[in-house]
């Protein structure tokens, strides 16, 4: 088992770094993606509006393994909606 770290930038709140211990590297992966849904269905307001955040995965050295990006953009349709 090796540690790995999952730290949220960008986010509003501010989401602490979390460390967890994995097996492997694609257990990493399947952790990230599912951490960052859990994250994604607390956002508030500010998130849906066209806000970004990303999540960086490192190492136990803290070597940059591989980051998330994740945004959202607002269709024409839903703008219509909000007014």
């Amino acid at each position: 088992m090796s540690i790995y770290f999952f730290e949220i930038a960008d986010a509003n709140p501010r989401i602490p770094c979390v460390g967890e211990n994995l097996a492997s590297l694609d257990d990493a992966r399947r952790f990230a993606l599912k951490y960052a849904a859990a994250l994604l269905c607390e956002q508030k307001e500010p998130f849906w509006n066209g806000d970004e955040w990303s999540m960086t995965v490192t190492d136990a050295n803290r070597l940059n393994l591989f980051t998330l990006m994740i945004y959202t953009t607002a269709a024409p349709a839903t703008l219509k909606l909000q007014q």
